[in-house]
């Protein structure tokens, strides 16, 4: 028997599914510290590849949102469609920015940009785009990111 609503049934895997997310961060950044040499490295990259995969599906759900009938409207009214598309490619091409610069800038700029599309996500979020616990959640999930990819700082360069 179901006793949770459908809505509270899909919050509850998204958060299951998100925190599952997590693993690579925290496994692979505890791998890092335990693996020395060309093994360090390449755990450290694996770890920053799952990085910018993981900001281009954060930048995607505002593409799902609007490819959703959601065309932006907050609780304000203000429509902005276009302007969150154009956002939804830039978590992407952070990332993408990030691993073209010199190794021992990569992950501070993986970092700030996490906190970048934290922060848009909150902002939506608060403006009603979002259901309040998503906004909850993903700061949950970006202090873990956030902090796992510190750690690898001294590792990575």
């Amino acid at each position: 028997m179901d006793a949770l609503p459908f809505d509270d049934r899909r919050a509850s895997v998204v958060r299951l599914l998100s925190y599952g997310g997590l693993l690579p961060f925290v496994g692979g950044t505890a791998l890092a510290w335990m693996t020395e040499g060309d093994g360090q490295a390449a755990v450290v990259r694996a770890v920053v590849v799952y990085a910018v995969s993981i900001l281009s599906f954060i930048g995607a759900i505002h593409w799902g949102r609007i490819l959703a009938g959601q065309d932006g409207a907050g609780r304000d009214g203000e429509t902005s469609g276009p302007a969150w598309l154009a956002w939804g490619v830039a978590p992407s091409l952070l990332g993408w920015g990030a691993t073209l610069l010199p190794s021992g800038l990569t992950v501070p700029a993986l970092i700030l940009s996490f906190l970048l599309a934290w922060a848009v996500d909150r902002s939506a979020a608060a403006d009603g785009r979002y259901p309040r616990w998503f906004g909850a959640l993903r700061t949950r999930l970006t202090i873990v990111v956030c902090l796992t990819l510190a750690a690898l700082i001294p590792l990575a360069a």
